[in-house]
C-alpha cells in the first residue's frame, strides 16, 4: 500500500504561472486500486503537481485530510470505498475540490451519482494521456477561479466592515454619516449579487466544458469581466475608506473626471438598475472642484439613486461636469455664502423620468418632505446642507413626462 509520504515523490520547484498570477505547486490526489493506471497518472503529473497516491478510498481520504488536494482523480470501482463515496466525502471537506471520475465500465447510475455529488469530469479507462492532462488543467483553472472569487468577496466584506466602523466613529455631521453608510450599503448589495452570479457561472462552465467549448470560453470571459468589476468596486471602496479616515473635514479639490467615473460605476451596480443607460461626460479634462471628493460623491449618488427610483430602473441617466458659463438664474437652493462672481463648476444629474410636479419644486429641500412611499424626506435636505457647506447653489429644471435635471454650482478648484 502506498504510504502517505508519497507526497514527497514530487520535488518542489518554482511557482507555476496561471492567468498572469503565480501560484504554489498544486496538489493532485490519485485514488485507484489498480497499480498500472495509478502509477501512470503519477508519472504523467509528477513534474507539475504534488501527487498524493492511494490504492483505496479510505487511504485517499486520509491523505486528503492531511494535505487538501486541488484536484482529485478517482476510480469509481474500488473494494473498500467506491469513488462516488470518496467524491462525496471530499466535497464535504472542500466543495471546491475538482474531481475527475475514472471507470472501466459506464452506467447511467454511476454517471448520475457522480454528477449529483459534484464531479467535474467523467472518463473511461483506458484513458488518453493528452486528454487527461487537458482535463486536469481545466479543473485546476476552475479551482483557481473559484478561489479568486472567494478571496475577492472576503476582501470586499472586510473592506465594507472597515468602512462601516470608520463611519461609525467619524466625528462628522450625523446626516453626512447616515448618507455615507447608505452609499456603502448600496455598494455592498450589488457586489454580493456579482459574487452569486459568478458562482453560477462556475457551474455553467463545468457543464459546458465538454459539450460546447466555445460556449464555455464565452462564459469564462464573462467571469473575467465580473472579476474585473469587483476589483473596480474594491478600489472605489478603498478610496472612500481613505477619505473617511481623515480626522478633519478638508476642502481639497475634487477631480471631476474621477468623481464621475466612480459615481457611474456605483450607479451601474445599483440593484434597481433594470435597463438603464448611464452616461457621464466631463468637457474639461483636469477640471477641479473646491470640495471634499467623498461628499461630492455622496451628492451625485443620492441624486442618481433618486433618478433610478423615479424611472423605475429603466431609462436614461446622464451625469456631467463643466465650467459654468453663466450662474444659475433662479436656484432652488442657494448658500448664504454663494458668490456667483467666482469661477464656477456645474455638476448636473439628468434623468428621463416622469418629472416633478411644479407645486413640489419649491419643497424639495425641505426636511422630511417626500412623495415616495416609505421615503424619509432627508435625502435632498442632506444634499443642500453639503452644497451649502461648500458655498454652492442648486438649480432644478423639470418637465412632466420628459425628466428632471439637478444642476449643482460649486467654486472652481485650484
Amino acid at each position: 500500500m502506498t504510504q502517505p509520504d508519497a507526497l514527497m515523490d514530487c520535488p518542489v520547484s518554482a511557482p507555476l504561472e496561471r492567468h498572469g498570477m503565480q501560484i504554489s505547486r498544486p496538489t493532485l490526489l490519485i485514488v485507484d486500486d489498480e497499480a498500472g493506471p495509478r502509477e501512470s497518472l503519477r508519472i504523467v503529473f509528477k513534474d507539475r503537481y504534488h501527487c498524493l497516491v492511494a490504492s483505496g478510498g479510505r487511504e485517499g481520504l486520509e491523505l486528503a485530510r492531511r494535505h487538501t488536494p486541488d484536484v482529485a482523480i478517482l476510480d469509481i470501482k474500488m473494494p473498500d470505498l467506491s469513488g462516488i463515496e470518496v467524491l462525496r466525502e471530499l466535497k464535504q471537506m472542500d466543495r471546491d475540490i475538482e474531481c475527475i471520475m475514472l471507470t472501466g465500465y459506464e452506467t447511467m447510475e454511476t454517471a448520475r451519482g457522480a454528477i449529483h455529488y459534484g464531479a467535474s469530469e467523467y472518463l473511461n479507462k483506458p484513458f488518453d494521456v493528452f486528454s487527461i492532462r487537458e482535463r486536469v488543467d481545466a479543473c485546476m483553472d476552475r479551482r483557481l477561479q473559484k478561489r479568486t472569487v472567494r478571496e475577492n468577496m472576503a476582501s470586499l466584506q472586510q473592506t465594507n466592515e472597515e468602512l462601516g466602523k470608520a463611519l461609525a466613529h467619524r466625528d462628522r455631521a450625523a446626516t453626512a454619516s447616515v448618507l455615507s453608510a447608505g452609499v456603502i450599503h448600496e455598494m455592498n448589495d450589488p457586489l454580493t449579487i456579482i459574487g452569486w452570479y459568478t458562482s453560477m457561472l462556475d457551474r455553467d462552465l463545468a457543464a459546458l466544458k465538454s459539450a460546447d467549448p466555445k460556449a464555455a470560453e464565452a462564459i469564462q470571459q464573462r467571469q473575467a469581466n465580473i472579476l474585473s468589476e469587483i476589483e473596480r468596486c474594491k478600489s472605489i471602496a478603498r478610496r472612500f475608506l481613505s477619505f473617511t479616515r481623515q480626522t478633519a473635514r478638508t476642502e481639497e479639490a475634487a477631480d471631476a473626471e474621477k468623481l464621475l467615473d466612480d459615481a457611474t460605476a456605483l450607479l451601474k451596480a445599483h440593484p434597481g438598475n433594470r435597463a438603464l443607460t448611464i452616461a457621464s461626460a466631463v468637457t474639461d479634462h483636469g477640471l477641479k472642484i473646491k470640495a471634499h471628493p467623498v461628499e461630492l460623491l455622496q451628492v451625485i449618488i443620492n441624486l442618481g439613486v433618486n433618478a433610478i427610483q423615479a424611472m423605475e430602473g429603466a431609462g436614461t441617466l446622464r451625469i456631467a461636469a463643466e465650467r459654468a458659463s453663466v450662474p444659475p438664474a433662479d436656484p432652488a437652493f442657494r448658500s448664504d455664502t454663494f458668490d456667483a462672481r467666482l469661477p464656477l463648476v456645474r455638476l448636473s444629474v439628468s434623468d428621463s423620468g416622469p418629472g416633478i410636479a411644479p407645486e413640489n419644486l419649491k419643497k424639495l429641500f425641505t426636511p422630511y418632505f417626500t412623495t415616495k412611499s416609505g421615503g424619509t424626506g432627508l435625502g435632498l435636505a442632506i444634499i443642500s446642507k453639503l452644497v451649502g457647506y461648500y458655498n454652492g447653489a442648486i438649480e432644478v429644471k423639470s418637465e412632466a413626462g420628459k425628466g428632471t435635471t439637478f444642476s449643482i454650482y460649486l467654486p472652481l478648484g485650484a
